[in-house]
């Protein structure tokens, strides 16, 4: 069953847009919407899809120095980052597009703020995703324009210069990065002398403090329909340091697990070069591991249970997807393309068991043994896992030859978790509905593919036109037409069965008055 939709044109070209610690210390999110780090749960630069982001510095005092991360919906691949200069009372704006000549997403801004590189008007890198040989190009290259964003502030830029009596004496670097009749300097050697290596960085910023926020709009430029919201932000418990590192390439100094809990750059599969620090695993408080920093993020954003509501109704085109984003998920399972794991290895840094031939898509878990998952198998020689939320008994590739990584534990809401606008359930019926992809041998499983999950109702498969027009990371759930707007309740605890999933998100619902379309969301009620 698939309602009539409206056809979609061209989109024009946007071209530039640019829119004016202690051992048991813990991360929350702060409701108020300011903090020390960010989360954004979804972009799309899909079809006509364009995102406009924001990033604002409400410390009227101290500058931000902050990285920016574009991670993609599969498998949380890094497909774009820089570092951005915040001088106090800042706000940055950018939009992120789909570029027509090479299908790659792209950023365009024309916010006067510094950042490193200079421009960051570029396209986004297949770099880091699967490079299979088995996928076009076309295919690869559209992975670049789904995702989520994190945003990290690796130090403050003070005013003054450490230790100086004379209170307007101020840092070559704040004077460099503090807007002057709008417009910062930005003055190229200063940049590099103070932020180009890892000391001179760390000796020009002071230990980060909270202030910063973030917007985002995803515009469908043919329909008009647009949702928004704002980013998830985040504080340590405790005085945050400093998590700085150049935007240059090279491997980073010291010892990768102490920065890091990606399996991937932890146990070397993957290179780690000093751009790709911090993430939102490097240790934001004194006295605490990268795995310690991971799993206290991830706690912050757990759920163990997502109600929200849908409408699909065919008298007005409506289309409902609904966002499941895990943005720490990477910090406790990753997804190698290239490598197999032949036998265990015993400790997390040990690479002589690992073979850099062959070609299956490996589920790499952060515990202290490797565990090899290939297809929809999974086998280890130990139980010890070092997650509480990603294990094997959650995670799998549902068929031989997939590559994109799902979790198995939330089953389609079925009898008393799925309702009509009038409280009516499916009673004891559960044959009712269609999930797609279907797995044969698991037809009743919700496979919950991918980082920045969308999931479609009623849209009658995951080809089929939807209101974010997702094909990243897509799962389809159709019920019968008894079930074309109501609630649904998904439960959506951990591996270890008692804590919850870092899931954020909302549901995206798009209707139309004629030839009039309205997009709005709601952010997902949870527990």
């Amino acid at each position: 069953m698939k309602k009539s939709t409206l056809a979609l044109s061209i989109a024009a070209a946007i071209g530039s847009l640019g829119l004016a610690g202690a051992a048991n210390a813990a991360m929350a999110v702060n409701a108020g919407g300011t903090g020390h780090q960010l989360v954004f749960p979804y972009f799309s630069a899909q079809g006509a899809n364009a995102t406009l982001l924001s990033i604002t510095n409400t410390d009227t005092t101290n500058g931000k120095l902050v990285k920016v991360r574009f991670r993609g919906a599969a498998n949380s691949d890094d497909l774009f980052d820089f570092t951005l200069a915040l001088s106090p009372g800042d706000m940055w704006t950018a939009a992120v597009t789909n570029d027509a000549a090479t299908g790659l997403a792209q950023l365009a801004t024309s916010d006067k703020s510094c950042t490193l590189p200079a421009s960051v008007n570029a396209k986004f890198s297949t770099f880091r995703l699967d490079p299979n040989s088995t996928i076009s190009e076309a295919v690869r290259n559209a992975g670049t324009r789904e995702g989520y964003v994190e945003v990290i502030t690796m130090g403050d830029i003070e005013p003054l210069v450490s230790g100086t009596a004379a209170s307007t004496v101020a840092t070559a670097l704040f004077t460099t990065i503090k807007h002057v009749a709008g417009v910062a300097p930005c003055a190229a050697a200063v940049m590099t002398e103070k932020l180009g290596t890892k000391t001179a960085g760390d000796t020009a910023l002071a230990a980060p403090t909270s202030g910063i926020s973030g917007d985002w709009i995803i515009l469908n430029q043919t329909t008009t329909a647009a949702w928004s919201g704002s980013a998830t932000a985040l504080s340590p418990s405790t005085t945050a340091q400093k998590v700085f590192w150049p935007q240059i390439s090279g491997a980073p100094s010291g010892t990768i697990t102490d920065f890091t809990a990606d399996p991937l750059l932890a146990k070397g599969i993957v290179t780690a070069q000093n751009f790709d620090l911090p993430d939102m695993s490097t240790p934001y408080e004194a006295a605490i591991t990268a795995i310690t920093q991971a799993d206290n993020t991830t706690a912050a954003l757990a759920k163990t249970n997502i109600v929200n509501q849908y409408v699909t109704n065919d008298s007005i085109a409506a289309d409902t997807d609904l966002l499941f984003s895990q943005p720490t998920r990477r910090y406790h399972v990753a997804v190698n393309y290239t490598a197999k794991i032949d036998d265990v290895a015993t400790t997390p840094n040990e690479l002589s068991n690992f073979s850099k031939t062959g070609g299956v898509a490996t589920a790499i878990f952060r515990d202290t043994t490797d565990v090899l998952q290939e297809g929809n198998t999974a086998t280890t020689t130990t139980n010890s896992y070092g997650s509480a939320y990603y294990r094997p008994t959650n995670t799998v590739f549902p068929k031989a030859g997939d590559r994109t990584l799902c979790l198995n534990s939330i089953s389609s809401p079925g009898q008393n978790n799925r309702f009509d606008r009038e409280e009516t359930t499916p009673g004891a019926s559960s044959t009712d509905f269609t999930i797609s992809p279907v797995i044969i041998a698991a037809a009743s499983t919700l496979f919950i593919c991918g980082e920045a999950a969308v999931i479609s109702i009623n849209a009658g498969g995951t080809t089929a036109p939807s209101a974010l027009g997702a094909t990243v990371a897509r799962s389809d759930i159709t019920y019968t037409a008894a079930y074309t707007d109501g609630w649904l309740s998904f439960a959506t605890l951990a591996a270890n069965g008692t804590a919850g999933l870092p899931i954020l998100g909302q549901a995206f619902i798009r209707v139309a008055n004629g030839a009039v379309n309205y997009g709005f969301g709601y952010a997902h009620k949870t527990k």
